[in-house]
Protein backbone atom coordinates (compact mmCIF):
# COMPACT_ATOMS: atom_id res chain seq x y z
CA UNK A 1 0.00 0.00 0.00
CA UNK A 2 1.18 3.38 -1.11
CA UNK A 3 0.83 6.51 1.78
CA UNK A 4 0.06 9.99 0.38
CA UNK A 5 2.23 12.17 3.01
CA UNK A 6 1.59 16.24 3.05
CA UNK A 7 4.62 18.14 5.08
CA UNK A 8 4.16 21.38 6.50
CA UNK A 9 6.75 23.51 7.31
CA UNK A 10 9.42 23.17 4.45
CA UNK A 11 12.49 24.72 7.05
CA UNK A 12 15.54 22.20 8.16
CA UNK A 13 12.96 19.84 10.03
CA UNK A 14 10.78 19.95 7.02
CA UNK A 15 13.24 18.83 4.78
CA UNK A 16 14.94 16.08 6.84
CA UNK A 17 11.92 14.07 6.91
CA UNK A 18 11.12 14.95 3.24
CA UNK A 19 14.79 13.60 2.69
CA UNK A 20 13.60 10.22 5.03
CA UNK A 21 10.39 9.72 3.16
CA UNK A 22 11.65 9.51 -0.67
CA UNK A 23 13.80 7.22 0.93
CA UNK A 24 10.92 4.37 1.72
CA UNK A 25 9.15 2.92 -1.35
CA UNK A 26 5.55 2.91 0.67
CA UNK A 27 5.33 6.59 1.07
CA UNK A 28 4.58 9.26 -1.46
CA UNK A 29 5.06 13.14 -0.88
CA UNK A 30 1.60 14.10 -2.12
CA UNK A 31 1.69 17.66 -0.76
CA UNK A 32 4.02 20.69 0.51
CA UNK A 33 2.52 23.91 2.85
CA UNK A 34 5.28 27.17 3.70
CA UNK A 35 4.47 30.29 4.36
CA UNK A 36 7.44 31.72 2.19
CA UNK A 37 6.68 30.77 -1.90
CA UNK A 38 10.81 31.03 -2.17
CA UNK A 39 10.69 27.71 -0.01
CA UNK A 40 7.74 25.94 -1.80
CA UNK A 41 9.61 26.40 -5.36
CA UNK A 42 12.90 25.30 -4.50
CA UNK A 43 11.59 22.23 -1.79
CA UNK A 44 8.92 21.22 -4.38
CA UNK A 45 11.61 21.18 -7.46
CA UNK A 46 14.11 19.26 -5.39
CA UNK A 47 12.01 16.38 -4.39
CA UNK A 48 9.65 16.77 -7.41
CA UNK A 49 6.43 17.93 -5.78
CA UNK A 50 3.85 19.67 -7.63
CA UNK A 51 0.87 20.08 -5.11
CA UNK A 52 2.27 23.17 -3.47
CA UNK A 53 0.66 25.06 -0.50
CA UNK A 54 0.95 28.46 1.28
CA UNK A 55 -2.47 27.68 3.68
CA UNK A 56 -2.33 24.00 4.90
CA UNK A 57 -6.10 24.46 5.23
CA UNK A 58 -6.35 24.75 1.38
CA UNK A 59 -4.07 21.84 1.15
CA UNK A 60 -5.82 19.75 3.20
CA UNK A 61 -9.03 20.23 1.31
CA UNK A 62 -7.57 19.52 -2.01
CA UNK A 63 -4.91 16.50 -1.96
CA UNK A 64 -6.24 13.67 -0.39
CA UNK A 65 -3.71 12.43 2.50
CA UNK A 66 -3.17 9.46 4.75
CA UNK A 67 -1.22 11.20 7.35
CA UNK A 68 0.31 14.94 8.13
CA UNK A 69 4.30 15.56 8.84
CA UNK A 70 3.90 19.04 10.88
CA UNK A 71 7.33 20.37 10.76
CA UNK A 72 6.84 23.54 11.40
CA UNK A 73 8.42 25.36 14.93
CA UNK A 74 6.85 24.94 18.25
CA UNK A 75 4.46 28.01 18.37
CA UNK A 76 3.26 26.82 14.66
CA UNK A 77 2.27 23.27 15.99
CA UNK A 78 -1.16 23.94 16.96
CA UNK A 79 -2.91 25.10 14.23
CA UNK A 80 -1.77 23.06 11.07
CA UNK A 81 -2.21 20.12 13.97
CA UNK A 82 -5.75 20.52 14.75
CA UNK A 83 -6.96 21.47 11.60
CA UNK A 84 -5.62 17.99 10.04
CA UNK A 85 -6.80 16.25 13.32
CA UNK A 86 -10.40 17.52 12.71
CA UNK A 87 -10.22 16.62 9.37
CA UNK A 88 -10.00 12.63 10.12
CA UNK A 89 -6.38 13.06 8.92
CA UNK A 90 -3.80 11.57 11.13
CA UNK A 91 -0.31 14.00 12.08
CA UNK A 92 3.27 13.53 12.92
CA UNK A 93 4.04 16.28 14.46
CA UNK A 94 7.56 17.60 15.62
CA UNK A 95 8.33 17.94 19.47
CA UNK A 96 7.92 19.33 21.57
CA UNK A 97 4.76 19.07 21.40
CA UNK A 98 3.28 22.80 21.85
CA UNK A 99 4.31 26.01 23.75
CA UNK A 100 2.31 25.20 26.57
CA UNK A 101 0.17 22.31 28.24
CA UNK A 102 -3.25 24.49 27.37
CA UNK A 103 -2.34 23.89 23.54
CA UNK A 104 -1.02 20.30 24.03
CA UNK A 105 -4.57 19.44 25.47
CA UNK A 106 -6.22 20.76 22.86
CA UNK A 107 -4.17 18.70 20.38
CA UNK A 108 -4.59 15.77 22.38
CA UNK A 109 -8.32 16.63 22.28
CA UNK A 110 -8.74 17.15 18.66
CA UNK A 111 -6.92 13.38 18.43
CA UNK A 112 -9.94 12.01 20.72
CA UNK A 113 -12.78 13.61 19.52
CA UNK A 114 -11.82 13.15 15.49
CA UNK A 115 -10.41 9.09 15.73
CA UNK A 116 -7.28 10.43 13.42
CA UNK A 117 -3.97 9.77 14.93
CA UNK A 118 -1.62 12.00 16.52
CA UNK A 119 2.06 11.01 17.25
CA UNK A 120 5.56 12.84 18.56
CA UNK A 121 8.67 12.78 16.38
CA UNK A 122 10.74 11.88 19.85
CA UNK A 123 12.20 9.12 17.33
CA UNK A 124 14.29 8.00 20.07
CA UNK A 125 11.75 6.26 21.66
CA UNK A 126 11.72 3.82 19.27
CA UNK A 127 15.58 3.34 18.83
CA UNK A 128 17.14 -0.32 18.52
CA UNK A 129 19.27 0.50 21.93
CA UNK A 130 15.97 1.63 23.70
CA UNK A 131 13.90 -0.98 22.44
CA UNK A 132 16.54 -3.70 23.51
CA UNK A 133 17.41 -1.98 27.05
CA UNK A 134 13.34 -2.56 27.25
CA UNK A 135 13.82 -6.16 26.38
CA UNK A 136 16.44 -6.54 29.17
CA UNK A 137 14.44 -4.82 31.65
CA UNK A 138 11.48 -6.66 30.75
CA UNK A 139 13.32 -10.29 31.44
CA UNK A 140 14.88 -8.90 35.12
CA UNK A 141 18.23 -8.69 34.21
CA UNK A 142 18.78 -5.58 36.34
CA UNK A 143 15.89 -6.62 38.71
CA UNK A 144 13.69 -3.54 39.73
CA UNK A 145 14.28 -0.21 38.60
CA UNK A 146 15.03 2.09 41.07
CA UNK A 147 16.11 5.23 38.94
CA UNK A 148 16.29 6.41 35.50
CA UNK A 149 18.55 9.08 35.24
CA UNK A 150 18.46 11.92 31.75
CA UNK A 151 21.66 13.02 29.92
CA UNK A 152 21.43 15.95 27.94
CA UNK A 153 24.06 17.24 24.90
CA UNK A 154 24.73 20.92 26.51
CA UNK A 155 25.70 22.91 23.90
CA UNK A 156 22.71 25.47 24.40
CA UNK A 157 21.54 27.30 27.35
CA UNK A 158 19.79 25.55 29.78
CA UNK A 159 16.11 27.52 28.65
CA UNK A 160 16.98 26.05 25.25
CA UNK A 161 17.84 22.82 25.67
CA UNK A 162 14.89 22.26 27.95
CA UNK A 163 12.30 23.36 25.25
CA UNK A 164 14.43 21.63 21.74
CA UNK A 165 16.10 18.74 23.42
CA UNK A 166 14.51 18.21 26.76
CA UNK A 167 11.77 15.91 25.81
CA UNK A 168 13.66 13.83 23.91
CA UNK A 169 15.43 12.91 27.09
CA UNK A 170 11.98 12.64 29.02
CA UNK A 171 10.41 10.64 26.51
CA UNK A 172 13.16 8.10 27.25
CA UNK A 173 13.29 8.19 30.47
CA UNK A 174 9.28 7.35 30.39
CA UNK A 175 9.97 4.35 28.49
CA UNK A 176 11.04 2.66 31.90
CA UNK A 177 9.94 4.68 34.21
CA UNK A 178 5.88 4.98 32.86
CA UNK A 179 3.95 7.91 33.64
CA UNK A 180 5.45 10.54 35.71
CA UNK A 181 3.71 11.20 39.05
CA UNK A 182 5.47 14.47 40.61
CA UNK A 183 8.38 16.14 39.85
CA UNK A 184 10.79 18.88 41.75
CA UNK A 185 12.63 21.08 39.99
CA UNK A 186 15.46 24.09 40.67
CA UNK A 187 17.11 26.40 38.04
CA UNK A 188 20.26 28.23 37.57
CA UNK A 189 20.85 31.49 35.93
CA UNK A 190 24.81 30.91 36.12
CA UNK A 191 25.15 30.86 39.87
CA UNK A 192 22.33 32.53 40.98
CA UNK A 193 18.57 30.92 41.34
CA UNK A 194 16.82 32.39 38.57
CA UNK A 195 14.37 35.01 39.16
CA UNK A 196 11.93 36.58 37.45
CA UNK A 197 13.78 39.35 35.18
CA UNK A 198 15.67 36.00 33.65
CA UNK A 199 12.52 35.10 32.05
CA UNK A 200 12.72 35.68 28.25
CA UNK A 201 11.69 34.28 24.91
CA UNK A 202 13.80 31.60 23.33
CA UNK A 203 15.22 34.02 20.69
CA UNK A 204 16.08 36.45 22.91
CA UNK A 205 18.19 34.19 25.37
CA UNK A 206 19.71 32.35 21.53
CA UNK A 207 18.82 34.23 18.40
CA UNK A 208 20.43 31.72 16.56
CA UNK A 209 17.67 29.32 17.73
CA UNK A 210 14.32 27.81 17.41
CA UNK A 211 11.57 30.03 18.42
CA UNK A 212 10.09 27.77 21.29
CA UNK A 213 8.94 29.87 23.42
CA UNK A 214 9.21 31.22 26.88
CA UNK A 215 12.93 30.13 28.69
CA UNK A 216 14.53 30.91 31.48
CA UNK A 217 18.02 29.72 33.30
CA UNK A 218 21.54 28.49 32.53
CA UNK A 219 21.21 25.93 34.33
CA UNK A 220 18.70 23.26 36.44
CA UNK A 221 18.05 20.08 38.05
CA UNK A 222 15.34 18.13 38.09
CA UNK A 223 13.84 14.86 40.21
CA UNK A 224 10.61 12.57 39.46
CA UNK A 225 8.53 10.15 40.76
CA UNK A 226 7.15 7.21 38.56
CA UNK A 227 3.48 5.71 38.88
CA UNK A 228 5.52 2.48 39.04
CA UNK A 229 7.79 3.07 42.18
CA UNK A 230 10.97 4.37 40.44
CA UNK A 231 12.64 7.87 40.73
CA UNK A 232 13.96 10.05 38.35
CA UNK A 233 16.78 12.86 37.61
CA UNK A 234 17.66 15.11 34.76
CA UNK A 235 20.57 17.71 34.91
CA UNK A 236 20.14 20.43 32.05
CA UNK A 237 24.09 22.20 33.02
CA UNK A 238 24.70 24.09 30.63
CA UNK A 239 28.11 23.63 29.10
CA UNK A 240 28.87 25.32 26.26
CA UNK A 241 30.30 22.15 24.31
CA UNK A 242 27.83 19.90 22.61
CA UNK A 243 28.81 16.01 24.04
CA UNK A 244 26.78 13.65 21.78
CA UNK A 245 28.11 11.04 23.29
CA UNK A 246 26.52 12.10 26.67
CA UNK A 247 23.18 11.75 25.28
CA UNK A 248 20.96 9.18 26.46
CA UNK A 249 19.27 7.50 29.84
CA UNK A 250 20.73 5.13 32.34
CA UNK A 251 18.25 2.79 34.32
CA UNK A 252 19.48 1.67 37.57
CA UNK A 253 18.26 -1.41 38.72
CA UNK A 254 18.67 -3.18 42.08
CA UNK A 255 21.05 -5.84 39.86
CA UNK A 256 22.97 -3.84 37.56
CA UNK A 257 22.87 -1.22 35.30
CA UNK A 258 21.78 -0.60 31.64
CA UNK A 259 22.97 2.55 30.05
CA UNK A 260 21.66 4.44 26.06
CA UNK A 261 23.27 6.46 24.55
CA UNK A 262 22.10 8.15 21.06
CA UNK A 263 25.00 10.09 19.57
CA UNK A 264 24.62 7.58 16.44
CA UNK A 265 20.82 5.61 16.12
CA UNK A 266 21.92 3.04 13.70
CA UNK A 267 25.11 1.88 15.86
CA UNK A 268 25.23 -0.79 18.86
CA UNK A 269 24.90 2.22 21.79
CA UNK A 270 24.09 0.16 24.47
CA UNK A 271 25.96 -1.04 27.53
CA UNK A 272 25.15 -3.66 30.76
CA UNK A 273 26.86 -3.59 33.74
CA UNK A 274 25.93 -6.15 35.84
CA UNK A 275 26.15 -4.74 39.21
CA UNK A 276 24.22 -2.17 40.62
CA UNK A 277 26.70 0.91 41.13
CA UNK A 278 29.74 2.17 38.76
CA UNK A 279 32.40 1.43 41.28
CA UNK A 280 35.85 3.08 40.89
CA UNK A 281 36.84 4.49 37.73
CA UNK A 282 39.63 1.30 36.76
CA UNK A 283 36.52 -0.84 36.91
CA UNK A 284 34.69 0.87 34.01
CA UNK A 285 35.87 -1.88 31.96
CA UNK A 286 32.93 -3.95 33.33
CA UNK A 287 30.96 -2.09 31.24
CA UNK A 288 29.75 -4.57 28.48
CA UNK A 289 28.45 -3.81 25.01
CA UNK A 290 24.76 -5.57 24.37
CA UNK A 291 24.28 -6.52 20.77
CA UNK A 292 20.80 -4.83 19.73
CA UNK A 293 20.75 -6.87 16.14
CA UNK A 294 17.60 -8.73 17.14
CA UNK A 295 15.12 -6.32 17.53
CA UNK A 296 15.83 -4.86 13.86
CA UNK A 297 18.32 -2.47 13.30
CA UNK A 298 16.39 0.60 11.18
CA UNK A 299 16.90 4.29 11.29
CA UNK A 300 14.62 5.33 14.61
CA UNK A 301 12.54 7.88 11.72
CA UNK A 302 11.84 5.17 9.77
CA UNK A 303 10.20 3.29 12.39
CA UNK A 304 8.60 5.86 13.46
CA UNK A 305 7.00 6.38 10.02
CA UNK A 306 6.03 2.59 9.55
CA UNK A 307 4.97 2.03 13.07
CA UNK A 308 2.44 5.21 13.14
CA UNK A 309 0.62 3.70 9.93
CA UNK A 310 0.73 0.72 11.39
CA UNK A 311 -1.53 2.12 14.55
CA UNK A 312 -3.85 3.68 11.49
CA UNK A 313 -3.99 0.29 10.03
CA UNK A 314 -5.08 -1.26 13.51
CA UNK A 315 -7.10 1.23 15.25
CA UNK A 316 -4.15 1.39 17.91
CA UNK A 317 -1.68 4.12 19.64
CA UNK A 318 1.53 5.03 17.91
CA UNK A 319 4.96 4.71 19.23
CA UNK A 320 4.96 8.95 21.40
CA UNK A 321 1.34 8.99 21.07
CA UNK A 322 0.48 12.68 21.57
CA UNK A 323 -0.79 11.77 25.00
CA UNK A 324 2.76 10.34 25.67
CA UNK A 325 4.43 13.22 23.80
CA UNK A 326 2.44 15.50 26.42
CA UNK A 327 3.45 13.91 29.81
CA UNK A 328 7.11 14.63 27.98
CA UNK A 329 6.66 17.87 27.84
CA UNK A 330 4.76 17.86 30.90
CA UNK A 331 7.98 17.09 32.63
CA UNK A 332 9.92 20.58 31.37
CA UNK A 333 6.83 22.51 32.98
CA UNK A 334 7.19 20.59 35.89
CA UNK A 335 10.68 22.48 36.59
CA UNK A 336 9.80 25.55 35.70
CA UNK A 337 6.35 25.18 38.33
CA UNK A 338 8.24 23.86 40.91
CA UNK A 339 11.18 26.18 40.69
CA UNK A 340 8.75 28.92 40.40
CA UNK A 341 7.28 27.85 43.81
CA UNK A 342 10.93 27.70 45.35
CA UNK A 343 11.39 23.88 44.67
CA UNK A 344 8.47 22.31 46.14
CA UNK A 345 7.19 19.28 44.55
CA UNK A 346 4.49 19.13 42.28
CA UNK A 347 2.27 16.49 41.49
CA UNK A 348 1.08 15.69 37.87
CA UNK A 349 -1.11 16.20 35.85
CA UNK A 350 -0.54 20.13 36.53
CA UNK A 351 -3.69 21.90 37.56
CA UNK A 352 -2.36 25.50 35.49
CA UNK A 353 -2.63 23.94 32.27
CA UNK A 354 -1.18 27.66 31.51
CA UNK A 355 2.74 28.06 30.83
CA UNK A 356 4.45 28.90 34.65
CA UNK A 357 7.05 31.08 33.08
CA UNK A 358 3.87 33.29 31.44
CA UNK A 359 2.04 32.95 34.21
CA UNK A 360 4.97 34.17 37.20
CA UNK A 361 5.78 36.91 34.37
CA UNK A 362 2.15 38.23 35.27
CA UNK A 363 3.30 39.22 38.71
CA UNK A 364 3.82 42.43 40.12
CA UNK A 365 6.52 42.19 42.91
Amino acid sequence: MMYRVGIVGCGGMGRHHLSNLRQLPEFEISAICDISSDSLTKVGGEYNVEARYQDFNEMYDRVKLDFVVVATQTRGHLAPTVSALSRGISVICEKPIAIDLVEADEMVSASEKSGAKLAINQQNHVSPAIRKAQAIMKEGVIGEVIMVRGRNKSGRKSGNEFMEMGTHVTDMMMCFGGVPKWCSGTVYNQKSLAGQKDIMEAKQMSPNDRDSGLVIGSRAIANYGFLNGSLGEIHFLGYQQNMSANYGVDILGEKGQLAVRCASLLENNLWHLSRPMEGSPSQFSDWKLVDVSDVGIEDPLHTMYRRFVKAIETNTQPPSSGEEGRWAFEMIMGIYQSHREGGRRVEFPLTDRRHPLEQWRKIVM
